[in-house]
């Protein structure tokens, strides 16, 4: 099963005013080395458009499967990519989707310079009939995205929990899955006028679904 890796990591306050020459070329040698761990899928860093988030960047990338995940959390590689997250940021959240990374870059070159994201928190009384509207409308088309996995694949791993304590967040691995609700998490690519090229609203027929959006602008990887 594909997983879309998403990770919201803040600047340490030290800073978050300032960053300092070896941010570009740290985070370019963390990138790639978890590119190529996931034999190619596109490991990328970029920066909230919020101007009241501007300390918030976003880790985005995706796995063949999660056993290839852990397999890379257990290498030195992946001490190196911890190392650099720690140095400049704490890790606020990490997410791991059930989709395929790949679909937002068929149309862009190899990576959009935008993503808008958003995360539906869809009642469980209603979960087998979203993801089967969503699948077959033009949303599927749209974008990447799916069923947030994080509770099942993370599992308190060891591998997961040894990343959390590397960066000191270990908060933000192992997460569990929320009762009565699901998260559906959806990536899309930013137009050049900043319109979304796809909905930017729930399914029709579905109300009262909560969602959270944020967007994000392309920095390096």
């Amino acid at each position: 099963m594909p997983l879309i890796e998403l990770a919201a990591v803040r600047l340490h306050p030290s800073i978050a005013f300032g960053l300092p020459d070896s941010f570009i070329a740290t985070w370019t040698n963390a990138c790639n080395l978890a590119t190529s761990a996931a034999n190619g899928v596109p490991f990328q860093l970029y920066h909230s458009v919020t101007p009241t988030s501007k300390d918030v960047y976003y880790l985005v990338g995706g796995w063949q499967s999660g056993n290839d995940h852990i397999a890379f959390l257990s290498t030195p590689d992946a001490v190196t990519l911890a190392r650099s997250i720690g140095e400049y940021m704490t890790v606020g959240i990490v997410r791991h989707v059930d989709g395929n990374i790949s679909a937002l870059y068929q149309d862009h070159g190899g990576r959009p310079r935008g993503l808008r994201a958003t995360i539906y928190k869809v009642p469980e009384s209603v979960v087998d009939n979203w993801a089967t509207k969503w699948n077959n409308s033009r949303l599927a088309a749209a974008g990447a995205g799916g069923w947030d996995m994080s509770g099942s694949v993370q599992k308190q791993h060891k591998a997961f929990k040894s990343m959390g304590e590397a960066t000191n967040s270990a908060a933000a691995f192992g997460r569990k899955d929320e009762g009565g609700s699901k998260a559906w998490v959806w990536l899309e690519s930013l137009g050049r006028a900043g319109e979304i090229e796809g909905s930017q609203h729930p399914l029709e027929g579905f109300d009262n679904i909560d969602a959270e959006v944020f967007e994000m602008e392309y920095v390096l990887g």
